[in-house]
């Protein structure tokens, strides 16, 4: 992608920020607007805010520099290496109280790319209009934040379903907030571990519907939640973009793929059901995806289905409450005798792919299925940046008498501010 989107990215950061802050020392000065305002910084980042509440320009980001180890692990030249793998200016806005507007770009790793870029008119709580760029609603963990992910990188589910596409949605929340749905209708993207791109003239709907029932109560329950998630479209790929799944480690090593001459042709499905609670310092999630897709290789075409699960459980050991998105220490490290908050996470998730992918459809280094285990301790000093180390093993399945490969350890440490 030409560097020109990024580079007037943030320009556009530069700009906007400044005559928003101009703007608001006038009205506090009693300036033009003689409305007055607030600039406000925090946590959340930094906002501008008209008087009356209507207009707001927040500016916001994300930086996370990771390192990556495979001790006793043959792995591609390359692989162990300093990195980010996220670097994310992000500007969110708010015009006439009624719409609103992000735009995120990414600089880290496989970047420059624009990460969300959409309009949204907010009818009502129970009605939100969505245009753009912006996450499917669809996978449990691809819709959560990267900053507040139990562990360093996503599951196995999440790389079966779409991460961001560009379409249309229709979202609310209903009953106190105890039920939330999405409605969507996207160009139609691949697996989140794969590129996209809208490849052909027809469309993937996509619907979520995600319960709290006990949200507003003051039991152990409160934090659960259950949902359903899918997708169903018909795709085309070609050539240079295939449109079809693959897979990656945790160690960004890519273990699941396609032949170079297969690509999309026929119905595409996902489902998804998904389930998480926080229970005072507990958190625990459970995901489970099916995907199904046609697949052609010269005059060959099979509907293939793959299977990917993950259960995964966090307890913070300081016993502050394990939230949606952020851990808060009640001691932030810096304060007096301040400590921060820890996490200790663990999980194990697995995937398998259809056997009729082999020997036709998949390439020669594929592996029929995987498992991994890991845990994940982090730290965090206050409730802007979190220091990660984790491990994981992933063992894979061999294809039919063939070998297995051979299993891969990982050791990764991540640093990150959030604001």
């Amino acid at each position: 992608m030409s560097t020109a989107r990024p580079r007037l990215f943030v320009v556009l950061l530069a700009v906007l920020g400044g005559v928003g802050i101009g703007n608001l020392g006038m009205a506090q000065t009693g300036g033009a607007s003689g409305t007055g305002g607030d600039v406000q910084a925090g946590k959340e980042g930094f906002r501008v805010v008209s008087g009356d509440g209507a207009f707001a320009l927040r500016l916001r980001g994300d930086l996370y520099a990771d390192v990556r180890f495979f001790p006793g692990t043959t792995e591609p030249a390359g692989a162990e290496r300093f990195f980010l793998r996220r670097a994310r200016p992000r500007l969110q806005g708010r015009v006439y109280d009624r719409f609103a507007f992000s735009l995120r770009s990414d600089f880290g790793i496989g970047g420059p790319e624009i990460d969300d870029a959409f309009v949204e008119a907010r009818f009502a709580p129970a009605l939100r209009l969505r245009m753009g760029r912006f996450n499917v609603p669809v996978g449990l963990e691809v819709l959560s934040s990267s900053t507040g992910l139990m562990h360093v990188e996503r599951g196995f589910p999440a790389g079966l379903v779409p991460e961001r596409d560009v379409g249309v949605m229709l979202a609310g929340d209903v009953g106190a907030g105890r039920l939330h749905y999405a409605l969507g209708l996207f160009n139609g993207a691949p697996g989140a571990s794969e590129p996209g791109g809208d490849v052909d003239d027809a469309k993937e709907a996509a619907g979520r519907v995600f319960v709290v029932p006990f949200a507003g109560t003051n039991g152990m329950w409160k934090g659960l939640g259950v949902g359903l998630a899918g997708t169903v479209g018909t795709v085309t790929g070609t050539a240079g973009t295939p449109a079809l799944t693959g897979l990656r480690t945790t160690g960004r090593q890519s273990f699941f793929g396609y032949r170079d001459e297969a690509r999309a042709d026929g119905r595409r499905w996902r489902l998804a059901p998904q389930a998480r609670l926080y229970a005072g310092p507990v958190e625990l999630l459970g995901t489970y995806t099916v995907t199904t897709e046609t697949a052609r290789r010269g005059p060959d075409q099979e509907t293939l289905t793959h299977r990917a699960w993950q259960a995964s459980a966090a307890v913070v050991l300081t016993g502050e409450d394990a939230r949606e998105g952020e851990v808060v220490p009640d001691d932030p490290f810096g304060a007096e005798r301040g400590t921060g908050a820890i996490e200790l996470g663990g999980r194990v998730h697995g995937v398998t792919f259809d056997d009729e992918a082999f020997p036709a459809f998949a390439a020669p280094t594929a592996a029929s299925g995987a498992t991994a285990w890991g845990l994940t301790l982090s730290w965090y000093p206050n409730a802007m940046v979190r220091v990660m180390l984790g491990m994981e093993r992933t063992g894979f399945e061999a294809v039919g008498a063939g070998p297995a490969r051979d299993p891969e350890t990982l050791l990764l440490t991540r640093m990150q501010i959030s604001f």
